[in-house]
């Protein structure tokens, strides 16, 4: 019996757009403006207006740092940051984070 399509939030950072794809075991997707690759935000992302750089580099920052945008709700942990200017400080001060589930890059 088939479901509904599960689709996860995915995110260009060349272009600056989001796109929602199927997941799928192969990681590697690329994005249909540029060719580039489009990386898995989380269900839970929301990109920034396209013209918003600083919100743009302020979610690539917390990408490269391992987070990602999945609902925790009932978990503890920090309010991601509003502003690029809090980034560094929000990295450094946790490290166990419930949405930084992956590697920094």
């Amino acid at each position: 019996m088939a479901g509904p399509d599960y689709l996860i939030a995915h995110a260009c950072f060349s272009c600056r757009k989001s796109f929602k794809v199927r997941p799928r075991k192969e990681r590697g997707a690329t994005c249909p403006h540029c060719g580039g690759a489009i990386l898995e935000m989380g269900r839970s992302f929301h990109a920034p207006k396209r013209r918003d750089e600083e919100q743009w580099e302020k979610v690539r920052r917390l990408y490269n740092a391992g987070f990602r945008f999945f609902s925790y709700r009932g978990m503890e942990g920090a309010r991601l940051p509003e502003k690029l200017s809090d980034v560094p400080a929000f990295v450094s001060e946790n490290p166990n984070h419930p949405l930084r589930i992956a590697a920094p890059k």
